[in-house]
């Protein structure tokens, strides 16, 4: 039986897949990395939909059962200030209310998740889910929020039980009213967050946008187009879900109880410096789930000790 140090494992490496799906033609071909962790028991079926097929998601099944993943946002230029600016922008959005969710929701990760969803449910339909083929469902930044909102849809919508949600590196997708009536029908949902990680921070709180538009006053050029872009967020009250287990630098070791206050400073202080730099690799490094990156090597780390048990 798997573990859930396993199979979150296999969940990042499901999630890894969905970055498989080029933009434009939504054609999967799976890779070296992480579609062998995932042993799909047949080629897994891609969806999109929307401009140049820029929303996509990945349903197969293995071992464990049916996995939905959701692909996140595509990569940005690690020394171009605009091009990171307009990656930034995919997370900001005021929040909408929306027929088919609770609360308020950001509306970009609604859109893009109600554009493709009926054809994820089609293809879990045909997968026949049941007691002996739970359904899961994952994804990586974007994507974690797309999980999120879409587990809801398909659960409320579609009648279909989703056994577990696990999200690396999700931005909060909607408000307080939002998260009390997700978590009252999907309550066992688990979001993985990396050291020095901006993206589960945003769209950001107050808090932190005070303290990030006071450093972005001492940066010239993308300073100012930045600060304008926290500013806009003032608030709108976003707020994450599930339960958070957060990722350490040093030793990559998983742990529950990080302070909110001290995962603030430390992706701040990287920030500011990199902005600074205008040099973002570390920053790219803290969000990816690449085997370098910290989300892979905790759960892949997580994965090893679990089967010597």
């Amino acid at each position: 039986m798997s573990t859930g140090s396993s199979l979150n494992y296999r969940l990042l490496c499901a999630a890894g897949c969905a970055y498989d799906i080029p933009p434009d033609t939504c054609a999967y071909k799976a890779d070296p990395v992480f579609s062998p962790a995932v042993s799909y028991t047949n080629p897994p079926k891609p969806i999109c939909a929307g401009t140049d097929l820029i929303n996509a998601c990945l349903v197969g099944q293995n071992s464990d059962g049916i996995i939905v993943a959701f692909r996140g946002t595509l990569p940005f230029s690690l020394k171009d200030p605009a091009s990171l600016f307009n990656w930034l922008q995919n997370f900001f959005a005021k929040p909408i209310s929306a027929p088919d969710v609770p609360g308020m929701i950001h509306e970009g990760f609604y859109d893009g998740t109600s554009s493709i969803i009926a054809g994820v449910a089609a293809a879990v339909q045909n997968l026949n889910p049941g007691p002996t083929t739970p359904i899961y469902v994952t994804g990586h930044s974007l994507g974690g929020a797309m999980a999120s909102i879409g587990a809801y849809i398909l659960s409320q919508t579609y009648h279909l039980k989703i056994q577990q949600v696990v999200t690396f590196a999700s931005p909060k997708p909607g408000d307080t009213g939002f998260r009390t009536g997700y978590q009252a029908v999907i309550n066992n949902q688990v979001r993985y967050e990396n050291y020095e990680d901006i993206v589960p921070l945003l769209p950001p709180a107050d808090s932190f946008t005070k303290l990030v538009v006071a450093l972005l006053d001492l940066i010239p050029d993308i300073g100012k187009e930045l600060a304008d872009l926290f500013k806009e967020a003032e608030g709108w009250n976003y707020v994450p879900v599930g339960s958070g287990l957060f990722i350490e630098a040093d030793q990559h070791t998983i742990i529950s109880n990080e302070p909110i206050e001290s995962q603030v400073w430390d992706v701040f202080t990287e920030f500011g410096e990199d902005l600074w730099e205008e040099d973002f690799s570390s920053f790219a490094a803290a969000h990816m789930i690449a085997p370098s990156g910290g989300y892979y090597r905790a759960l892949s780390a997580s994965s090893a000790a679990a089967a010597t048990v």
